[in-house]
């Protein structure tokens, strides 16, 4: 045991501690760390049990919603520079928990922004009616600037719908084309029954394009694509896409793997299986060519392959293709307009998935544009 003498020498916190310790514990007070993301990364005090670490600190203090860019912009200014906000309500579930004010400003030492929680105190009913204005401002300009994004987003999708429509069609109607010109020889050499039977080709075709423009449409003008996500049978999908391209002879599509139901967008998955076909037929270098779909299924997506026997993509090139615009196209063939590998990533993006590319010309022939697409969208 030490003697009162050793017990009265050793060190005892400071007064300014104590104190301080004492108020977040009976709380007068609280502080919250958290980053440029807003999501806490610490909190101290009995005030801060509203919100958890690792949780967005917007859940649950609304006012700070729609002042996300101010508060961002402390990391920039010089020392003293905060954001107050008086007599705030938190939402904390069923709990009733005290008005509080807030100051926020950005603490150098831990490169995180620091909230200071202290509870509300005496106030007029000026004060909480200019509070509970500030509030509602915040809540109604949060909810016009989520609306603001919505529409840009949709504006943004029914300007593209045009060149999908110009892009996709093209292929289609050049079928038609081909088909009336068999269906007028067949009827100048008698021959009916070869006439009514490019005429029924020319009918089904009709119907996919209608269809498919219906289908782009929804695609296109909804703001979030589960709204318009259904429950399909993949391997008709791309059955269905194999029959409605005009292969030049000497090409063939084969379809291998395993195609199982999805949750997903129909027009989407049609729209990108259909444009990389296409693609590999258009940019090969022989006059034939085997193109291979194949899909393996795992747990939370399905990995779609597309691979040629063309070619190649060259590494150096493989982010330059999926932009607006860029082709590369060899000496002496026909420039495209350079949207369908662009149109195609879009797409996978906008449904949550992935495009990549495997190809090098270096060590052989061939070209893998491997998608990894969701089972499911409703998330």
């Amino acid at each position: 045991m030490p003697d009162l003498q050793d017990a009265d020498s050793a060190p005892q916190p400071s007064p300014l501690l104590t104190a301080g310790r004492l108020l977040a514990e009976r709380g007068i007070y609280g502080l919250v760390w958290f980053g440029r993301d807003l999501v806490v990364s610490a909190r101290y005090g009995r005030l801060t049990d509203f919100c958890e670490v690792g949780d967005p600190l917007t859940d649950n203090c609304i006012a700070l919603i729609g002042l996300e860019d101010d508060v961002l912009a402390l990391a920039g200014q010089p020392p003293g520079h905060v954001i107050d906000i008086p007599a705030v309500a938190i939402m904390a579930g069923d709990r009733d928990l005290p008005r509080v004010n807030l100051t926020v400003f950005w603490h150098a030492e831990s490169s995180s922004f620091l909230m200071l929680v202290a509870r509300a105190t005496s106030r007029s009913e000026m004060e909480g009616e200019l509070s509970k204005q500030m509030r509602a401002r915040l809540m109604a300009e949060a909810e016009v600037v989520e609306k603001s994004r919505q529409l840009a987003r949709a504006n943004r999708d029914l300007e593209d719908f045009a060149g999908v429509i110009s892009h996709d069609l093209k292929a289609p109607m050049r079928a038609l084309r081909f088909a009336a010109e068999d269906v007028r020889a067949s009827l100048d050499a008698g021959d009916i029954d070869a006439a009514r039977q490019r005429l029924d080709e020319v009918e089904a075709r009709t119907r996919r394009m209608s269809s498919m423009m219906t289908a782009l449409l929804d695609y296109a003008s909804v703001g979030r694509k589960s709204d318009v996500a259904e429950t399909i049978e993949t391997a008709e999908i791309v059955a269905e896409v194999v029959r409605s391209l005009l292969l030049p002879d000497g090409f063939r599509v084969d379809v291998t793997g395993t195609w199982p139901q999805l949750r997903t967008v129909r027009a989407a998955l049609d729209l990108v299986l259909r444009n990389l076909i296409e693609n590999a037929v258009k940019h090969h270098d022989r006059a034939s060519g085997r193109i291979e779909v194949s899909a393996r299924p795992e747990s939370e997506i399905l990995v779609i392959v597309v691979a040629d026997d063309g070619p190649g993509i060259a590494p150096v090139h493989h982010e330059t293709v999926l932009l607006p615009f860029r082709t590369l196209a060899r000496p002496g063939q026909a420039e495209g307009t350079g949207m369908g590998l662009a149109f195609v990533k879009r797409t996978v993006a906008t449904v949550g998935g992935r495009l990549a590319i495997r190809s090098d010309p270096a060590t052989r022939r061939g070209t893998e544009f491997v998608l990894t697409w969701p089972r499911s969208i409703d998330a």
